[in-house]
């Protein structure tokens, strides 16, 4: 049997006396394209949090592509291939469009502080190279024409758009999706979504979360749900919404009306 791509094993994260992470178990192939939902407070994002090493567990052990993560600085797990959009975008609203994803671009350069400091050959070099690269990410997902605009110019889809193109600047095998169409109409979550499904046909492994059941049911191919920091489900989409824990947790409501 296969090796899992990534491997969280009983993880636990705790604030205070609450647990946002209480014993977790999930394991993701290459390739993968998996979405979590769960009510809010569920312990979805401070999942993310855990594996792209923002936070830090108190228990447990997490494995990226065969090697411990849980112990590496978040600097060093994106040298590792795993890359993150944020629910708050977090973009540079003082920098262009291009240069938010130029910044995605950084850790592909090689130029040491003193050649930076003197505008040292390579520098440019890299530069040039990290703006070609940086063009790249816009014209797949169709930004290309937005590139010298600054974000707050842009749509609400586009600023999304945009914080994906800064994480896929950094190459990454696996990329982790914060609530990717949040506040977006049913005609860009198609559209979105039609992008996650482009950057798994180029081998990216993608886990993501989401309230917005038209991309859940649509998209992913297996469904994570947590509740109270547990995983209380997992399966395909029409298996998981006819589970009792689930119909339980969302208080009643089918979880495609969610």
């Amino acid at each position: 049997m296969k090796s899992p791509y990534l491997e969280i094993k009983n993880v636990t994260k705790r604030f205070g006396g609450v647990y946002a992470a209480n014993n977790l178990s999930l394991s993701l192939q290459k390739g993968d394209l998996v979405s979590i939902i769960g009510p809010n407070g569920a312990g979805k994002t401070t999942l993310l949090n855990l594996i792209s090493g923002v936070l830090p567990i108190n228990s447990g052990q997490i494995w990226f592509n065969g090697q411990r993560i849980d112990k590496v600085p978040a600097h060093r797990i994106s040298y590792l291939g795993i890359a993150r959009s944020f629910q708050n975008l977090q973009l540079f609203n003082n920098l262009s469009v291009v240069e938010n994803v130029m910044i995605g671009s950084q850790r592909r350069g090689k130029s040491t502080f003193p050649e930076v400091m003197f505008r040292h050959g390579r520098v440019k070099r890299e530069e040039r190279e990290a703006f070609a690269h940086a063009m790249e990410q816009l014209s797949f997902l169709r930004l290309e024409k937005k590139a010298h605009e600054m974000p707050s110019s842009l749509a609400l889809k586009e600023r999304k758009l945009l914080g994906i193109a800064r994480a896929l600047a950094t190459e990454p095998e696996m990329l982790l999706l914060d609530e990717p169409v949040g506040g977006l109409a049913l005609s860009e979550i198609q559209e979105v979504g039609k992008n996650i499904l482009k950057m798994q046909e180029q081998g990216i492994t993608i886990l993501f979360i989401e309230h917005r059941m038209e991309l859940v049911m649509n998209f992913s191919e297996r469904v994570v749900v947590m509740d109270f920091g547990e995983k209380i489900a997992e399966g395909v989409f029409d298996e998981v919404r006819k589970n009792e824990r689930v119909v339980t947790a969302y208080l009643g409501k089918r979880i495609n009306e969610v």
